[in-house]
């Protein structure tokens, strides 16, 4: 059993740290999704509008958007194909919320399954194999 200088894991703070770094990145976040929040997009298109023009152009249709509650709360749900954007971002017709609704729409997209490519790679790889003496 380690001894640790009264009852102190050394541990611990490394937990610290790695909090604080996310609590830094959290607020970063935030504070440029804010700044750009005011700023109305040239196109006049809400979150919502971007996300299903994204998906449409990739040749996505069984993904359905919904609207959630909350702030920057945005997510893909692949065993529902859904995908959630917040308050913030489903109805804006800011930057910021065209970027974010960017984000999980390029999410389900890049999840899309290439039948044609597995097969293709399949048949080029050779495992080697020992077969003994």
């Amino acid at each position: 059993m380690p001894y640790y200088y009264r009852g102190f894991d050394p541990t611990y703070l490394l937990v610290l740290i790695g909090a604080v770094i996310c609590l830094l990145a959290s607020a970063r976040v935030k504070s440029t999704f804010h700044k750009y929040s005011g700023r109305r997009s040239m196109s006049g298109m809400t979150g919502a509008q971007a996300a299903e023009r994204i998906l449409r152009s990739a040749g996505i249709y069984d993904v359905t958007i919904c609207h959630i509650g909350g702030s920057l709360t945005d997510n893909y749900n692949p065993s529902r194909r859904t995908l959630n954007l917040s308050d913030d971002v489903y109805g804006a017709t800011s930057v910021a919320a065209i970027g974010v609704a960017d984000m999980p729409s390029s999410i389900s997209r890049d999840m899309r399954p290439f039948p044609s490519a597995r097969r293709s790679c399949r048949s080029r790889i050779s495992v080697p194999c020992w077969r003994g003496p």
